[in-house]
């Protein structure tokens, strides 16, 4: 059966691996619900970044849109052809006459089940109706299954990992996890800065459990689906509406204390999730102060038209795409135009211009995002870390010309990145 998103083995120095996440609607609590995403709008970290670490962790896709087959009254494993009892490739372990494997969603749960329980190398294969379809293992985190029981902490490895793929979107999108499982491991990426939450839980029981709580970026670096923005349908719940994980869970022992956590509430295995804006969604850069966003005066297309202020109207020239060029260092290009944020003459000082130009990788192109709390960041080139993208005089009138000056925590000069789709 073909997979729906890629995945590549880094080194294995660094012995982190890539796989695929899922979406919210498959993890779907409430009953049966949609469908797998097709389509990958994710990009891979290269494989430099996995040097960062010499701890264990993973980079995944994201973009399961629901786990076909369970409800909020019986388990995962209670009615759909799916035993925790039996290994995955017996007959009674995963029936191919009933339950899962006999709809196109209920493969696709499949596929992800067999992605985060065995390991790459290893597959199953099913004849439904005189056809082969065959899963592939990707991360590894339950190899056991594969031919034997599923004990609890099986339950609770896979239970994690599944919830940690949703995506409400169905969007594809860069993660990077850590966790206890030594298929996983503990470690960090600069190309993955923002710590999303954590995943835990077991949904193999009845009735299953599916939790997360807030990671402390869990309202920066948003994208499409996950925690932070829209996540409408999602299966999981916060076990109070405020939780944050440092509050609820164990950190993990020693050096990797702030890579994720060990155990949460009655939860011994836990995944935490780590991200970056994705290259490959449209965002609109929202100013705290006037509610206005970031647009390219008049839609011009040409090198130097100024940036302004100017009521968000989903057009091409007021949305953006981040790519990260370096740790903390993004080039940020306009949708319309395809130039990108420029700090006209390198750094000019309070007052300077900050404009559209062709991008040439120049340290006044190069932007850092540090955040000011509740989900705002102020914008810094390379080519003076203490200026800012700033609205004149507080303005809150349309078409202000947005300007550099020197940071100094006003709200005209933080701003939002918010995904639009």
């Amino acid at each position: 059966m073909p997979l729906t998103s890629r995945s590549r083995r880094p080194p294995r120095s660094a012995r982190h691996h890539v796989s695929a996440p899922i979406s919210a609607t498959a993890l779907g609590l409430a009953g049966l619900f949609g469908t797998l995403a097709s389509g990958c709008t994710g990009s891979m970290a290269s494989d430099e970044s996995f040097h960062e670490s010499q701890a264990a962790a993973t980079a995944s896709l994201n973009g399961l849109s629901s786990i076909n087959g369970l409800s909020s009254i019986n388990g995962l494993s209670s009615i759909n052809g799916l035993s925790s009892i039996n290994g995955l490739s017996s007959i009674n372990g995963l029936s191919s006459i009933n339950g899962l494997m006999t709809s196109a969603d209920g493969r696709n749960t499949v596929s992800y089940i067999v992605r985060c329980a065995l390991p790459a190398g290893h597959s199953i294969s099913k004849v439904v109706s005189g056809t082969t379809y065959k899963f592939s293992g990707e991360i590894g985190m339950a190899p056991e299954w594969e031919n034997n029981a599923c004990s609890k902490d099986c339950q609770e490895m896979v239970t994690a990992c599944l919830l940690a793929h949703v995506n409400t979107s169905g969007e594809h999108i860069p993660l990077w996890l850590d966790s206890d499982s030594p298929a996983v491991g503990w470690g960090q990426s600069t190309s993955y800065p923002y710590q999303e939450g954590s995943f835990f839980g077991n949904i193999f029981v009845s009735p299953p459990t599916a939790l997360y709580c807030n990671g402390k970026d869990f309202d920066k670096g948003l994208v499409p689906g996950r925690l932070g923005a829209n996540t409408s349908g999602a299966p999981y719940k916060n076990p109070s509406s405020t939780t944050y994980c440092k509050d609820y869970c164990a950190a993990a022992d020693g050096s990797a204390s702030g890579d994720g956590y060990k155990s949460c509430g009655s939860y011994k295995h836990v995944v935490t999730v780590w991200r970056n804006f994705n290259p490959n969604v449209n965002y609109k850069i929202v100013n705290r102060r006037s509610g206005q966003c970031l647009d390219v005066t008049g839609a011009g297309t040409a090198d130097k038209v100024v940036l302004n202020q100017f009521p968000f109207k989903n057009a091409p020239n007021q949305l953006w795409r981040l790519t990260q060029i370096s740790p903390k260092k993004y080039k940020v290009t306009n949708l319309n135009s395809g130039k990108v944020v420029d700090a006209a003459g390198g750094w000019t000082g309070n007052g300077g211009v900050v404009q559209q130009y062709t991008y040439n990788a120049g340290p006044n192109q190069m932007w850092s995002f540090t955040p000011s709390g509740d989900g705002y960041y102020v914008f810094s080139p390379a080519t003076s870390p203490n200026g800012v993208i700033d609205v004149p005089g507080n303005s809150t009138s349309d078409s202000t010309v947005v300007q550099q000056y020197t940071a100094n925590g006003g709200l005209n000069q933080q701003w939002s990145i918010v995904p639009v789709y």
